[in-house]
């Protein structure tokens, strides 16, 4: 089983203009010293990416997801489409082109 790990505080003035759950993603990351990390947002991709992480977003997860058969990656973009998750269209259309799924606008 998974640990529950809490965020560190943070005075880092780059930290302190982010919303509070990329601002706790950033610290933790920063403290278990990881790589990589999963962030949607530009301004938090932004401040991630000075820190020295490689940044990816849900997308990139269900991308990395389907490409392993994890998941049926059109029915994931339905569901998402479904929340208030905000994308640009042509993200989508060139994930179902990449995974031979066409471009067809179901959503």
């Amino acid at each position: 089983m998974g640990r529950v790990l809490m965020a560190p505080e943070s005075d880092d003035p780059m930290l302190a203009k982010l919303d509070p759950g990329e601002r706790a993603a950033i610290a933790l990351g920063l403290s278990l010293k990881a790589d990589l990390i999963l962030i949607d947002e530009r301004k938090g991709t932004a401040v991630a990416l000075t820190k020295g992480f490689e940044v990816t977003g849900t997308l990139g997860v269900l991308d990395l997801a389907a490409t392993r058969g994890l998941v049926n990656l059109r029915e994931a973009l339905d569901w998402l489409t479904r929340t208030n998750f905000r994308y640009r269209p042509e993200l989508i259309a060139a994930l179902l082109r990449k995974h031979q799924l066409g471009s067809t606008n179901v959503f």
